[in-house]
Formats: structure tokens, sequence, C-alpha cells
């Protein structure tokens, strides 16, 4: 039995750690997980588990972290370190830091089973399919396996792992997937490079059975507090027939309001209806630009300002909220460009508007193009990236200063269209101030208990837990 300890620093409940554990339990293996900030008491925490592997699910932004600490860990503990996750899966030149042995590129259901059993037995490590290991100062690197085309044959998530701390356990608001994989090419997103790491190894695209789905929310209703649900499929409109049997179930059988992610261009009149009957409340759309060039020539979303439209349309018929991604500092976006976003939302009457600062992951089409249209230094890379995307601008944009100001002011110059002269005023000044940083955090916290439907004190307990990754 291997000893594996999940570490990371942020209170949020990864469903992929969660089907990790309960696979390596299935196993066999001992797994625990440490939601910790402070080097000491992780520290002090190892040296009374004594893990053999030591894994962090890492995404790009949380790397340095991930990384610091452990350098810290190795210079106190004889342990194995394993990487997972988004930021070794597209940057798997991570592998020569001297902290990390292993990386699991892609999907790790198999991979990292199959990795503690070889390290309980004393076994090979360097022919597992989806994992790069060093080895005598070289690094193996493995192809990928198959993707897992049955993910009805996976275990449902451990949620024990994560409900052993009462802040996730009490949440009214918990997380559920009901499918993977995403069939879209976004410039901004790492999908494309997913689809091609992946070609001829299987359907991009695949959904667990709508009875496995239902059963599972329902175990955790029986187990743990659960007033709504959040859906985090990519795109929860993909595959129509799979997904009027799945309503149909989800409103016989569990009946608890939820949300979920859509595309504009995917839903029609039946589908939304069928959501609205099942209990859906808010369902996200991204919008991104409200420039049409922009939103379909640079970012590749290829959705009309119609399509938008007529999704707002058909959801405030069904009185369906209605929450949109947008972003700002695209390369080339002027203030007028972005102040057509503020339009677009307050056109649509968008009920929980988020706006964020584009961060350009490096490999993407938008970084690439970026660069080559000199808006990005050529010197930039994935150590430029922050886990926070709402602080500065790294795009070379004339009215870079008024665009992160607007950022800020975003929600209230869409929910409060008086003030949009105010809002103007203030971001085409292009002064960062302690007062437009606070009514972003207020609007910001507003909109995630609206949306969580949260308690304000839950929400302000869960803060102070975030802040320091801030």
């Amino acid at each position: 039995m291997a000893r594996i300890l999940f570490l990371q620093n942020f209170w949020f409940e990864y469903l992929g750690t969660m089907v990790l554990s309960a696979r390596l339990k299935q196993a066999g293996h001992d797994v625990e997980l440490l939601i910790e900030s402070d080097s000491g008491r992780i520290r002090n925490y190892i040296g009374m588990y004594r893990p053999d592997v030591i894994g962090m699910y890492v995404v790009s932004g949380s790397h340095a972290w991930a990384l610091s600490t452990l350098c810290e860990i190795k210079r106190k503990h004889r342990v194995f370190t394993l990487l997972g996750g988004p930021h070794p899966t597209y940057y798997p030149e991570v592998i020569q830091e001297s902290c990390v042995d292993a990386i699991c590129i892609g999907e790790g259901d198999e991979s990292v089973v199959e990795l503690c059993s070889r390290f309980d037995s004393n076994e090979d490590l360097s022919s597992i399919q989806n994992i790069w290991v060093k080895r005598d100062r070289s690094i193996i690197q493995n192809p990928v396996r198959p993707l897992v085309e049955d993910l009805d044959s996976l275990p449902f998530p451990d949620r024990e792992l994560y409900y052993q701390y009462p802040i996730l356990r009490n949440s009214p608001s918990k997380h559920f997937i009901t499918g993977r994989g995403c069939p879209y090419n976004c410039s901004f997103c790492c999908n494309k490079a997913y689809k091609t790491l992946y070609s001829g190894k299987g359907r991009m695209v695949r959904r667990v059975a709508p009875e496995k789905v239902c059963r599972e929310i329902t175990m955790v209703r029986e187990r743990y507090p659960l007033k709504t649900v959040r859906f985090d499929d990519e795109v929860f409109l993909l595959e129509p027939p799979w997904l009027f049997e799945f309503l149909e179930r989800y409103r016989k059988e569990v009946n608890i309001p939820f949300s979920c992610l859509i595309r504009a261009d995917l839903a029609t009149e039946d589908l939304v209806r069928a959501m609205k009957s099942a209990g859906c409340y808010v369902a996200y759309f991204g919008i991104e630009s409200g420039n049409d060039r922009i939103r379909n020539q640079i970012l590749g979303k290829n959705i009309s300002r119609q399509q938008i439209n007529d999704t707002a349309d058909l959801l405030r018929k069904y009185r369906i909220k209605i929450g949109t991604f947008n972003m700002v500092g695209m390369p080339g976006e002027t203030f007028e460009n972005a102040w057509e976003t503020v339009r677009l939302n307050q056109e649509i009457g968008s009920d929980y508007p988020w706006c964020s600062i584009i961060q350009p992951y490096p490999g993407t089409d938008l970084e690439r193009e970026a660069k080559a249209a000199g808006y990005l230094d050529a010197s930039y890379g994935v150590n430029d990236l922050t886990q926070s995307y709402f602080n500065d601008s790294v795009i070379a944009n004339q009215d870079s200063e008024s665009l992160i100001v607007l950022q800020k002011l975003f929600y209230l110059a869409v929910k409060f269209p008086i003030f949009s002269g105010w809002v103007r005023w203030m971001a085409r000044r292009g002064r960062k101030s302690v007062l437009n940083r606070w009514l972003f955090n207020l609007t910001y916290a507003y909109r995630y208990s609206r949306t969580y439907r949260m308690p304000v004190w839950r929400l302000f307990r869960r803060a102070l837990l975030w802040k320091d990754n801030y």
C-alpha cells in the first residue's frame, strides 16, 4: 500500500483529484489531502503522515507556488513528487525542475494508479503511459494512453477527501461533471492543443450515463448539505439526445436548482424549456467581447451577435437568469471596443456579468498571434502568468490602463447603466485606485453570493481563506 498526499493551497474541490483518490483507494492505497499555504505547517503534516508520493493538481499561474513548496519539502523530506493537471500537460518542461520527479500528461485515472502500484512494489516507473519520469539524469517521455471511453467505469468522486474541511462540506452549492471534452477551438484556450495531444486516441466528447449522474447527486444530497448544483461541464448543451434524457431524469429523481455553462450558438427553445423544467436557475455563456471582429477573428468564438441576443431572449422567456463571461485587454483592443462589451451586456440584461483581464497562455493561437503583431513581448512565457485574472494586463495596448480600470468597474456599468457616464470617466482617466479595487471586490462578492445562493457570512469566511491566493 502506497501513501499518497494530495497538496493544494486553494480552497476548491477539484473533481479530478476526487476521482483519482477514489481510483487509488479502489487499488488499496492510502490517500490524504492537505489544503494549506503555510510551508511550516505543510512540512509538519508531511512529517506526521509520511507519504510515499506527493501529488499536486497544478493550473498555470499557480505553478510558482507549487514549485517553491515542493522545493521546501524536498529539503526536509525524501518523497516522490508528481505533478498533474493543465500545467504539466501543456508545459511538460516543468519536469526539468529539480523538485519534480514525475509529471502526468492528460488524463491520469489509470496512469497515477499504475504509478503508485509500481512504486509500492519497487517496480520500474519508466514505462507508464501518460507519465514522464526522471531516470539516471534523463527524462523518460511516455506517450498518452487512449482516452477513457467509458466514463461509467470510473468510481464516484471521493468527496470525503475534501469534505473533511467544514468550509467545503457545508457549502450549500456543490460541483458535478456530466462528461469530458470540448470540440471547439477558441484561440485563447488550450483545448486545441489537448485535441492534438489525444489525436487518434478516442472520442474527445464523452458523457456519463444520465442515471449515474443522478445517482451521484442523490447520494451527495443524502450525506451533505446541498441546495444548488453546479454543472462544470465546459459546454453543458452538447449532445442534445443525451441532454434531453438526462434533464427528464434529473427533474424526476433530483429536482434541485442547478446552474450550467452553455454556448449561445447551441441554445434552442426545446433545450432551454427542458432546462427550466428540470430546475435550471442560471445559465452562463461566453460573450468575451461585444466587438464582432475581436470575438470571432481574434478569439475564434464563431458566435454572432444575433445568436447572443437570441439566447438571452430564450433565457429571459423561460425566466432563467443570465450569466456572462467577458474579457478586456485583447490584442489591439481599444477602450471603445471594450465599451461595446459593456453595451452588449446591458442590451441583453445580463444578471451576473463576469469580466477578467485576458491572460494569453503560451502555446495558444492567441499568444502566437499577439507576439507576431507586437502586442506581447517576445520573451513572454509561462512564468509570467499569475494566479489571478483581475490584476494587470500583459498585452501592450494603447488603452491598457483604461481597460484595467474598466474591468474593475464592469459589473457596475452593466447592472446600473445610470453610472455608465461615471464609469467611462473613471476608466478613461486610467488611474488605479483603492476605490476601484474595493468596488470590484464588493461586486464580485455579491455576484458570487447570488449565483451560488451562498449566504454572505459563509462567503466572507471563504474569502478569508482565499486571501493568500491573491
